[in-house]
């Protein structure tokens, strides 16, 4: 039994070795595909987003470059986080699994999901934004429950949870 196990075990490893690149080609291309070309564009802005309207320090002038140099480094990067992606998926997807994936975002339907959810990214982020001093407050007041706050502990966290989301 064990030298049919070692007379089998190199061709068990090649079947691996050939399920592994055929899985990391179609997860390159999964990757391809889902992002769309939105993506960088959507990044970028949701990177200027984010940023406080005011940069401490800084002249409007200066935080307009720094906003700019921000959306334009994010866009950028978006080859190579692409790149670092697509082996994560090979190992955790089934070839099976990875081609229904490819199959998918090749069909129109799975073009215009990509395409709308990067038109609805700036309008779910504002959603969140505009919900975010609620939930810091819930969290402010769960967090101090927990800790059992002093009344001054609650003000001064309230405080600090209600200054995070103007920022």
């Amino acid at each position: 039994m064990l030298a049919f196990t070692l007379f089998c075990a190199p061709a068990a490893l090649a079947e691996t070795r050939d399920d592994s690149a055929a899985r990391l080609a179609l997860a390159s291309k999964f990757v391809a595909l889902m992002q769309g070309e939105e993506m960088g564009a959507a990044l970028a802005q949701m990177t200027t987003m984010m940023m406080p309207g005011e940069l401490e320090g800084m002249s409007d002038e200066d935080a307009a470059k720094f906003r700019q140099v921000m959306g334009d480094m994010t866009a950028r990067m978006m080859p190579r986080m692409f790149e670092a992606m697509a082996p994560i998926y090979a190992d955790i997807f089934t070839l099976e699994e990875l081609q229904g994936l490819v199959d998918f975002y090749q069909s129109d339907i799975g073009r215009s999901m990509v395409a709308k959810s990067y038109q609805a990214a700036p309008r779910l982020a504002a959603a969140i934004q505009s919900i975010m001093p609620e939930i810091m407050a819930d969290m402010g007041n769960l967090l101090c429950d927990e800790f059992e706050c002093t009344a001054e502990q609650r003000r001064e966290l309230k405080s600090a949870m209600a200054e995070a989301t103007r920022n």
